[in-house]
């Protein structure tokens, strides 16, 4: 038949795994995730990953919060400056 190859009749080679080629075995997908930091790699449960992502991105809306919360003062302050300097005129 057209389109249908019999078992074992197959002409390409089986394609290659990872550990194949001397790399050391993949771990399943979603379970681990590879965070590489200037002194190497690490490897971390994604649990943990999520953790320190979410404990970084908490840290960086903290640190967004209290500049916004800065320049609204200083917009404040500039408001009634020139709340005075108009009504001085």
């Amino acid at each position: 038949m057209l389109g249908r190859r019999r078992a074992g009749s197959s002409s390409s080679p089986p394609p290659k795994t990872p550990h194949a080629e001397g790399l050391p075995p993949q771990p399943p997908a979603g379970l681990t995730t590879v965070v590489t930091d200037a002194g190497g790699q690490e490897v971390v449960a994604v649990s943990q990953f999520v953790a320190q992502l979410d404990e970084a991105a908490r840290k960086r809306l903290d640190s967004m919060n209290q500049r916004l919360r800065w320049l609204e003062q200083q917009m404040e302050t500039l408001e009634a400056e020139v709340g005075k300097a108009s009504t001085a005129d």
